[in-house]
C-alpha cells in the first residue's frame, strides 16, 4: 500500500444472496456435506439466513443413514464484512420423528455480490424411544447475488454456480446451486431450495435436484425431464419434474417445475396433487 493511503472497508452487501455446497458423484445426493443457503443483507448490516443442511448417521439402518434439517437464524455484518451465528432448533418433520439440530455458521462478504463461509450441525433424531445422533461435519459454502449477465455462451470449467430463485421462504429467496464438471460439459449435480402448492391448499417446502451429469450443449444450454411413478401401496404418485439452464461465462439462468399427482390405485381417484408452477432462477459463479 503507497504511503498515506487509507484502507477502504469492504462495500456494505445488500439484497438476497443464494448457494451452498454440493459433494461430488458417487456420495450421497443427500448426504452429509451438500448445503443449499438463503441469505438477506439488509439495513443496519442486519442478515437473515435461511439453510437446508443434510447429515449423516452412522450406525442408523440403511434407510436413515442421511437426516435433513432447517436452520433459520439471524446475524449481524461486522464493518469488515464477517458475520457468525449459533443456536438450536426443535422441529418435527414427520409425525413421531422429533429432529433437535444444534449448530455453528460463520462467513464473510468478500464483495457486494459474494460471501463465503462455514456450517456445522449436529442433529439429534428421536424415533422408537431412542435418539441417534447425526452430524455435517464442516461444510465450506458459496453464495452469490447474481447481476443476471450470463457473458460469453458455455459454462466455465470445474466450477460451482451460486445463486437465488423467485421463490422466497420467511425471509431470504430459496438458494440454488450447481457444480460443473472439469470441462464445463456436465452439470454433474445440482441442489435448489422449493416449495409447492397442494390441492388441500397447505404449502410444502424442501430441497430438490435435477439428474446427476446432464450434459451440456454446444450452446451452453441443459434440459432435464423426470417422469416416474412411486408405488405407495394403496395409493401411487406420479412425478413430473423439469429443469431448465442456460450457462455462460459470467452466470447462468433457468427455470424449474415440480408437480405430482396421488391416486387411489383400485379406484383412480385423486387423493392429493401438489404444484410449483414455472419458477426462475439466475446464478453466478
Amino acid at each position: 500500500m503507497a504511503a498515506g493511503a487509507v484502507a477502504q472497508a469492504p462495500p456494505r452487501p445488500s439484497g438476497n444472496f443464494g448457494g451452498g455446497a454440493l459433494v461430488a458423484p458417487p456420495r450421497a445426493h443427500f448426504g452429509a456435506g451438500n448445503v443449499v443457503i438463503g441469505l438477506r443483507a439488509l439495513p443496519d448490516r442486519k442478515l437473515e439466513i435461511e439453510a437446508a443442511i443434510r447429515a449423516s448417521c452412522p450406525g442408523a439402518a440403511a434407510d436413515a443413514r442421511t437426516a435433513g434439517a432447517d436452520i433459520s437464524a439471524d446475524a449481524k455484518i461486522a464493518a469488515d464484512g464477517g458475520f457468525a451465528t449459533e443456536g438450536e432448533e426443535t422441529s418435527e418433520p414427520d409425525p413421531g420423528v422429533p429432529l433437535k439440530t444444534t449448530y455453528k455458521l460463520s462467513g464473510k462478504f468478500t464483495s457486494a455480490s459474494a460471501v463465503e463461509g462455514t456450517i456445522s450441525a449436529t442433529i439429534d433424531r428421536g424415533t422408537a424411544g431412542m435418539t441417534k445422533r447425526c452430524r455435517t461435519g464442516d461444510v465450506e459454502f458459496g453464495a452469490r447475488r447474481p447481476s443476471g449477465q450470463l457473458g460469453a455462451r458455455g459454462a466455465r470449467s470445474n466450477v460451482r454456480y451460486y445463486g437465488t430463485t423467485t421463490q422466497r421462504g420467511v425471509g431470504p429467496r430459496r438458494a440454488i446451486v450447481l457444480r460443473l464438471s472439469g470441462d464445463g460439459l456436465i452439470i454433474t449435480r445440482g441442489l435448489f431450495g422449493e416449495s409447492v402448492t397442494c390441492s388441500d391448499g397447505k404449502r410444502s417446502s424442501g430441497i430438490e435436484a435435477p439428474r446427476t451429469n446432464i450434459r451440456v450443449n454446444a450452446k451452453g444450454r441443459v434440459t432435464d425431464r423426470e417422469q416416474f411413478t412411486i408405488n405407495n401401496g394403496a395409493t401411487e404418485t406420479k412425478v413430473n419434474d423439469h429443469f431448465s439452464a442456460t450457462l455462460g461465462e459470467e452466470g447462468a439462468e433457468g427455470t424449474f417445475s415440480l408437480s405430482d399427482h396421488t391416486v387411489d390405485r383400485a379406484t383412480g381417484r385423486e387423493v392429493q396433487s401438489c404444484r410449483s408452477g414455472t419458477i426462475k432462477w439466475v446464478a453466478a459463479p
